[in-house]
């Protein structure tokens, strides 16, 4: 097929050169990676996953001057071929495969994965080379944004100011001579005869009862 070329360039095609013979066959491979399990009472199964990325291969030759068959107008050297697909290579240069008229049209970004080259004695000058390409998948790492949902913040428990105490205290009667805990309690309650009351408050027993000493801080139930 007169028309059908092989083209490699990087940068948007301002470095790059058709092949000046074309390979008689090439090589395209694509693979699954598939994994197999064994599972009880179903036996082996094939969990499918993503095709692994395409390799391109093929193998011809440089040559050293214009032979009957060498396609396209531009003859370079065949080390400056070699050169190019060398540096491509060292540099780690995005690289792009384009095969135009034939059974199948490729045009597709590529990684230079294998190159082997040498000069063969029958043709001087010539260089033969084989080369492994492999599809190349632009790609960046994603920002994930977490969006962390913030605990609704818990209320800081202020301390309660302490309530005003509302139960009213007990009066203090301090004793004086010849008071009784009967004289306290007619005196404050109304009657004599809650005086065990007053006892039982201040944790007077009643052997102390009749040995009250003056002076002692009694203290008056709230009536």
């Amino acid at each position: 097929m007169a028309d059908y070329g092989i083209y490699l360039s990087i940068n948007d095609g301002q470095q790059g050169f058709r092949l000046p013979v074309n390979p008689p066959e090439i090589e395209v491979q694509e693979q699954g990676q598939g994994n197999t399990y064994n599972i009880i009472s179903l036996g082996e199964i094939n969990v499918i996953k993503e095709p692994k990325l395409t390799e391109i291969s093929f193998e011809s030759f440089f040559p050293n001057q214009r032979y009957p068959f060498v396609v396209g107008e531009e003859l370079l050297t065949p080390a400056s071929y070699v050169d190019m697909i060398t540096s491509w290579m060292r540099n780690k240069q995005i690289t792009r495969l384009i095969m135009t008229d034939g059974a199948v049209d490729i045009n597709m970004l590529v990684s230079i994965e294998d190159f082997a080259w040498r000069e063969t004695g029958g043709a001087v000058g010539d260089i033969e080379y084989e080369l492994t390409l492999k599809r190349y998948v632009h790609y960046a790492p994603k920002q994930v944004q977490i969006k962390v949902q913030q605990a609704q913040q818990k209320a800081v428990a202020q301390k309660k100011p302490a309530r005003p105490q509302t139960k009213p205290q007990p009066k203090i009667h301090v004793l004086k001579k010849g008071e009784t805990l009967w004289a306290l309690a007619q005196k404050y309650l109304g009657s004599g005869t809650r005086w065990r009351e007053i006892a039982n408050l201040n944790g007077i027993k009643d052997s102390q009862v009749r040995r009250l000493p003056i002076g002692l801080k009694v203290k008056i139930p709230v009536a």
